[in-house]
C-alpha cells in the first residue's frame, strides 16, 4: 500500500515539472523583439503622459501670469485715474502740484504703454488722451515739451500712427539720395517718417535741429577721431533730440541715452553730484565705442542700431526666428520700438543733410567755442566761478551738462571744469580772491538701513525737506548703502574726511545695476574677441 502511494507521489510530481517546462518553454519561443517593443511602449506611454502633465502645469502657470498681469495692469489703470483725478483738483489752487500728479500719470501709462496692443485698450488711450489735454491746456502746450518729456512719449506711442500716414511720392520726385557710408534705404517706411517729422512732428523737429546748430560742431571731431561714419551724428537727433540733460522713462541719460551699467562699461563714471552720460565729448566718446562693437559682431549697419536700442540679446533672438540677417526680415520679430528704430534714423538724416526740401529751416551751425580744463576747488558753485571768472553762467552751464547740482562735487579738489578758453586768466586771478564762505561743505552719511532722513536732519540741525529734496530721496526711510550727502560748516568738515569711494551707493538697487554691468562688461569682452578672431 506504502508503495501505491509513493507511486502515485512521484506521477504527481512528475506532471507539475512537465507543466512548468512547457510554460517556460512557451515564454522561450516568445520573439525578444516583441518584449523590447512592449517595454518601449510602456515607457513612450509613460514620458506621453509626463509631457502632457507638464504642458497642463504650463499651461495653469501661463494662465495665473497673465491673470497676476491683468490684475496690475487693472490696478495701474486705476491708480492713474486716481492721480488724474487729482491733478484736475488742484489745476485752480496748486498747479505745480498739479504738473507732479500728471506727471506721475504719465509714467505709469508708459509703463502699460510696454505692451503692442496698447492701441485698442480704450479705457488706457482715454484716460491718456484727458491727461494729454489737460496738460496742453494748463500745463505746457504740447509743441513747446522735450524729447524725453512723458507726456510727449505718450503722445507719439499712443497717437502718433506712422502706419496710417499716406505718402506723397510728389515731394520725392527727383530726389537725389546723398552719399554716405552707412546705405541709407528711402523705402515706404523710411518716406512715412519722414512725411511724419515733417508734418506732425514738424513743431518738435524743428526745434531739435537748432538745438543741432549749437551741438553738431562740437562733437563731430569725436566722431572722426573714433573713425566713425560722419552721418552717424544724427542718432542724436533719434536718441534724445539732441539733448544732453534728457532722461528717458528706462533712466536712460544723456544724449546718447545710456542706462548706467553700459555707460560704466564704456567708462562714463558718476554719482550723485556729476553723471559722464551727461558729458558731451566723454558720451560721444563712449556711444562711437559701443556702436563700433555692434557693428563688428553683426556687420550690419540697421542691426547694429537695433541692438544699440534693444540689446543684443533680443537681436539675436530676432535673428534666429528670421533665419536671416537681413534687417527687413527680421524688424518683424523686434518689438515696435526697435523695428522702427533705424528707419527713423535714417529718415532724421536725410532731413538733416536737406532740411529746406522737407519745409524746414537751413541749418547754420555755430562755430565750436574754443574751451580748456581748468582745475576748480570743490563745493564751488558754478554761479559762483562765473561771477569770479567774469563769464556767462549759462555758457558755464553748456560746457558742463555732467554737474548734476551746478557746483564742483566733494571730494573732488581739482574738478576739471570746462571753462571757454578766453576766460582762463580772469578764472586763475578771479580764484586767487575766492573767499572761504563762497564754499559749500559736506559730508558722506552712509547708510546702515533704516534710518529716518528726518532724524538725521534733526541730528545735524538742517532742514529735512531740503536734505530730501538735495540727496534725489525717495523714500524717508534710508536704504542700507545709500550715500546722504549733510551740508555742514567749514569748522565742522574740518573733523570729517571722505574719498571718492565713500559717495559710491552701496543700497539694494545700486546693486542691481552692479549685477548688469557685469553683464555689458562680459559682453563687450566677448565680442571684442569675435572681432579679433575675425580680423585676422
Amino acid at each position: 500500500m506504502k508503495g501505491k502511494w509513493v507511486a502515485v507521489w512521484v506521477v504527481l510530481c512528475l506532471s507539475v515539472a512537465l507543466l512548468t517546462r512547457c510554460s517556460t518553454s512557451k515564454d522561450a519561443l516568445r520573439p525578444v523583439a516583441q518584449k523590447g517593443r512592449a517595454d518601449s511602449m510602456r515607457v513612450r506611454d509613460s514620458l506621453a503622459l509626463l509631457a502632457q502633465r507638464d504642458s497642463i502645469e504650463a499651461i495653469r502657470l501661463k494662465e495665473a501670469e497673465l491673470r497676476e498681469a491683468a490684475r496690475k495692469r487693472k490696478g495701474k489703470i486705476a491708480e492713474a485715474s486716481r492721480l488724474y483725478d487729482i491733478a484736475l483738483s488742484q489745476i485752480n489752487t496748486a498747479l505745480d502740484s498739479a504738473r507732479q500728479s500728471l506727471e506721475q500719470v504719465f509714467s505709469l501709462i508708459n509703463e502699460l504703454a510696454e505692451s503692442d496692443k496698447c492701441e485698442t485698450d480704450s479705457t488706457l488711450c482715454g484716460l491718456a488722451f484727458y491727461a494729454l489735454q489737460t496738460y496742453h491746456r494748463y500745463i505746457q502746450p504740447l509743441g513747446a515739451l522735450d524729447s524725453d518729456n512723458p507726456a510727449l512719449a505718450i503722445h507719439e506711442r499712443l497717437f502718433g500712427k506712422v502706419d496710417e500716414i499716406t505718402v506723397d511720392e510728389s515731394k520725392f520726385l527727383g530726389f537725389i539720395m546723398p552719399k554716405t557710408t552707412i546705405p541709407l534705404e528711402l523705402n515706404n517706411e523710411v518716406k512715412k517718417f519722414i512725411t511724419y517729422f515733417s508734418t506732425r512732428h514738424k513743431e518738435y523737429f524743428q526745434r531739435y535741429l537748432k538745438r543741432a546748430e549749437f551741438y553738431f560742431p562740437m562733437i563731430e571731431r569725436v566722431i572722426a577721431e573714433e573713425g566713425m561714419p560722419p552721418e552717424i551724428i544724427n542718432l542724436a537727433i533719434i536718441e534724445s533730440g539732441v539733448n544732453p540733460h534728457a532722461r528717458s522713462r528706462a533712466n536712460a541719460i544723456g544724449m546718447w541715452q545710456f542706462i548706467k551699467p553700459t555707460g560704466k562699461v564704456y567708462d562714463l563714471e558718476g554719482n550723485q553730484w556729476f553723471d559722464e552720460r551727461r558729458n558731451l565729448e566723454k558720451s560721444t566718446r563712449a556711444s562711437m565705442r559701443f556702436l563700433k562693437n555692434l557693428y563688428e559682431t553683426y556687420g550690419d549697419w540697421y542691426l547694429a542700431l537695433s541692438a544699440y536700442n534693444a540689446g543684443a540679446g533680443k537681436v539675436n533672438r530676432a535673428i534666429q526666428r528670421a533665419k536671416s540677417k537681413d534687417f527687413w526680415k527680421v524688424r518683424k520679430y523686434l518689438r515696435r520700438e526697435t523695428k522702427e528704430y533705424a528707419p527713423r534714423f535714417v529718415a532724421a538724416t536725410i532731413i538733416a543733410m536737406n532740411p529746406e526740401r522737407f519745409g524746414f529751416e537751413p541749418l547754420k551751425f555755430k562755430e565750436p567755442i574754443p574751451t580748456v580744463r581748468f582745475p576748480v576747488p570743490q563745493g564751488v558753485s558754478l554761479a559762483t566761478i562765473a561771477y569770479y571768472g567774469r563769464m556767462s553762467l549759462d555758457t558755464l552751464l553748456l560746457l558742463n551738462p555732467e554737474l548734476i547740482k551746478g557746483m564742483t562735487p566733494p571730494a573732488y579738489e581739482n574738478y576739471p571744469l570746462v571753462i571757454p578758453a578766453d576766460k582762463l586768466n580772469d578764472l586763475e586771478i578771479g580764484l586767487t580772491h575766492l573767499p572761504p564762505s563762497e564754499r559749500r561743505y559736506f559730508i558722506a552719511y552712509k547708510a546702515c538701513g533704516g534710518e529716518s532722513v528726518k532724524a538725521l536732519a534733526k541730528k545735524h540741525q538742517v532742514d529735512a525737506q531740503q536734505l530730501y529734496a538735495f540727496n534725489g530721496l525717495k523714500s524717508w526711510k534710508l536704504q542700507k548703502g545709500a550715500v546722504v550727502m549733510i551740508p555742514v560748516n567749514a569748522e565742522e568738515a574740518k573733523n570729517y574726511s571722505f574719498s571718492r569711494a565713500d559717495l559710491s551707493d552701496d543700497s539694494a538697487s545700486a546693486m542691481r545695476y552692479g549685477r548688469q554691468y557685469r553683464r555689458m562688461k562680459t559682453y563687450k569682452q566677448s565680442t571684442a574677441t569675435a572681432s579679433r578672431k575675425k580680423r585676422r
